[in-house]
Parts: C-alpha cells; sequence; structure tokens
C-alpha cells in the first residue's frame, strides 16, 4: 500500500468512526416517564368531575398532569398523561363508597407526581378497592385509588383516564 492510499484509509477509518459515534447517543429511545419537570397543580374541579365522577361532590381537589416521556413532534400518534391528585369528599360520600365497595387495608402508600405528593396526607390510613378502581377505569386505562375514610380523602393517580360520556 502507498503512503497516499494509508493516509485515505486512516481517513476513511477515523471519518467512520466519528459517523457512528455521533450517532450512537441519538438511537437510543427516551424513557417513557413523567415530564423532568413537575407539573403545576391546579384546583379546578371540572377535569377531575368529567374523569371521576364516582368521588361525588366532593368538597376541595388539588391535581396536576404531565406528559409520560419526552414530547417529540417527529413520533406520530398521542402522547399518554398521567394525572395524579388529591381529593377531600364529602362525609355523604365516603359513607356511600364504603357501603358500595369492600376497601382493604393498602399494601403500599399512594404514588402520585411529585408536586402532588406534599399535598398527600401522612400518617393516613389507606385503603384500596379493586371493586372501585375496575367501576371507574372500566379495564380501559391504569390507575390507583387511596381512601382515607376517616379522613375523607381520596388519592389518585392514572394514565390517559379518559372523561365520562355525558359530563
Amino acid at each position: 500500500m502507498s503512503p497516499g492510499e494509508s493516509r485515505r484509509t486512516a481517513a476513511g477509518v477515523l471519518l467512520l468512526i466519528a459517523l457512528v459515534g455521533g450517532c450512537a447517543g441519538a438511537a437510543e429511545p427516551p424513557a417513557r416517564t413523567a415530564s423532568q419537570q413537575a407539573p403545576e397543580v391546579k384546583r379546578d374541579r371540572k377535569p377531575v368531575e368529567r374523569r371521576f365522577p364516582q368521588f361525588g361532590n366532593f368538597t376541595g381537589v388539588a391535581w396536576a398532569a404531565a406528559p409520560l416521556g419526552v414530547a417529540d413532534s417527529r413520533v406520530p400518534g398521542p402522547t399518554d398523561v398521567r394525572m395524579s391528585g388529591v381529593v377531600t369528599l364529602a362525609k355523604a360520600d365516603v359513607r356511600r363508597l364504603l357501603k358500595e365497595y369492600h376497601w382493604a387495608p393498602a399494601e403500599e402508600l399512594p404514588d402520585v407526581l411529585g408536586s402532588v405528593a406534599p399535598r398527600v396526607p401522612a400518617g393516613a390510613a389507606w385503603r384500596t378497592s379493586e371493586a372501585f378502581t375496575s367501576a371507574v377505569t372500566g379495564e380501559a386505562y391504569s390507575a390507583s385509588f387511596h381512601l382515607d375514610p376517616v379522613a375523607g380523602v381520596m388519592v389518585f393517580d392514572a394514565v390517559d383516564p379518559t372523561a365520562v360520556e355525558g359530563s
């Protein structure tokens, strides 16, 4: 091999390494986690009422929503959204929920978006109900609901909760 050919070959190899190395980081897909920026906590009742009419006529709410993953306009299709919140239930609705569904002691604490977490009461006696979760979601999306009947608080966390028709 002549000196000119070996320089061209070496330059070609270096160019190939630079191209492959530059593309390596871009090939990894983004993680499917909630947005890195803490979503704003809202107190608007309507979005929660439309998605969770089973809560009844609640007296207070704090909730937030965040897209899962990294929003990318190059990827077609809808973006999944995680919605978490803390709802103060009316006493009549706590009684109704306890009567209509079997609530067992929760095995885990509620898991919510970071900006909602400070609003989750500490030391609560959380209870969960598979029947209630099934009734709310209709098996169409994933969600968890934690009820503290003594404090009258419901904590929810759902991915892509759909609004109920007619609400």
